[in-house]
């Protein structure tokens, strides 16, 4: 489990009535101004720890205790660009219609599996007495806080205008497994319905040549240089890539292109070195999952060259 976050990425505290993000994909504040002040200081892909407010419109059982993450992107919505119809009209019926109308997108959810109170996680950022204002303006968590929170075990659920997860989603594990990036998936050799010979394998890293914000929902942001990222192994890499560009349409701007390769005496020491990178990428790259990443190419490109058995030039 992962006792940090991916690097540059943020987690916040929020107080709120309630957890829906399967009718509600947004994040929402009554007054514009505490919309824009988080606005201010987070960025597409940051998380924000969801526990039960104190007021009355909070069921009793739910009252300071951890309701689950979001993770958002740093945009202005109203919220009804991103809710369900019954949503909205259940807000209407209780009088909250002008209530969280300023949002931000909500893109993936967890829902909390246990029962834990808000200061046993943010032990020293969350205060009773501050409870008001950490509605209004949330607050970020300090690392030891965010290790803490990294451990508590939750389920990914649907988001309110996002695709659907997928079967593979976390369940009921510790929030830290969603940014630790997968084993690298050992090969075989034998006999099954053909033979494979061990040999020269290639580990390589793929880069997207396109605009990947698109590709992964995002917004651009003007400055940053990150990019879609792929590590891997085989024997055959024009043949790879042939398959990793096979379901994008051929008029698609984008593609994916080797970007740095090494060239490994077998299989085995390939998928050695693909493991240790997926090790190191965890402080440096954002894991999307699987063999992908998310983060600046350079720093990337070092870190693949830091890798034993890969050759520096």
């Amino acid at each position: 489990m992962n006792s940090i976050l991916p690097d540059g990425k943020s987690l916040w505290i929020r107080a709120f009535y309630g957890f829906s993000p399967e009718e509600d994909g947004y994040a929402g504040w009554t007054q514009e101004a505490g919309r824009d002040h988080i606005l201010k200081h987070i960025k597409d892909g940051d998380l924000i720890l969801i526990y039960g407010a104190g007021s009355k419109e909070t069921d009793k059982a739910l009252r300071s205790y951890v309701l689950g993450f979001l993770q958002v992107d740093a945009a202005p919505i109203r919220d009804r660009d991103k809710a369900a119809p019954e949503s909205l009209r259940r807000k209407a019926e209780r009088g909250w219609a002008e209530k969280w109308t300023h949002a931000i997108p909500v893109r993936r959810a967890w829902r909390a599996e246990e029962k834990l109170l808000i200061r046993t996680i943010a032990f020293r950022t969350y205060r009773p007495e501050a409870g008001q204002s950490i509605a209004v303006w949330g607050a970020p968590l300090d690392p030891d806080e965010i290790a803490q929170a990294l451990k508590i075990k939750v389920t990914e659920v649907n988001v309110f205008g996002e695709p659907p997860i997928s079967e593979t989603h976390l369940q009921k594990a510790a929030f830290g497994d969603e940014f630790r990036p997968s084993r690298a998936f050992p090969g075989s050799f034998g006999t099954h319905s053909v033979t494979r010979h061990d040999g020269e394998t290639v580990l390589y890293l793929a880069r997207f040549q396109g605009n990947g914000q698109a590709l992964l929902n995002r917004t651009k942001v003007f400055g940053d240089k990150s990019v879609a990222l792929k590590v891997g192994v085989a024997s055959d890499v024009a043949g790879r890539l042939a398959q990793l560009n096979a379901g994008i349409p051929p008029a698609a701007q984008g593609r994916w292109t080797i970007y740095i390769q090494a060239f490994f005496p077998d299989r085995r020491s390939a998928e050695q070195a693909e493991q240790e990178f997926k090790a190191r990428s965890v402080a440096k790259l954002e894991s999307l999952g699987g063999e992908f990443f998310w983060g600046n190419q350079e720093s990337a490109m070092l870190l693949f060259t830091s890798i034993p058995g890969v050759a520096r030039f």
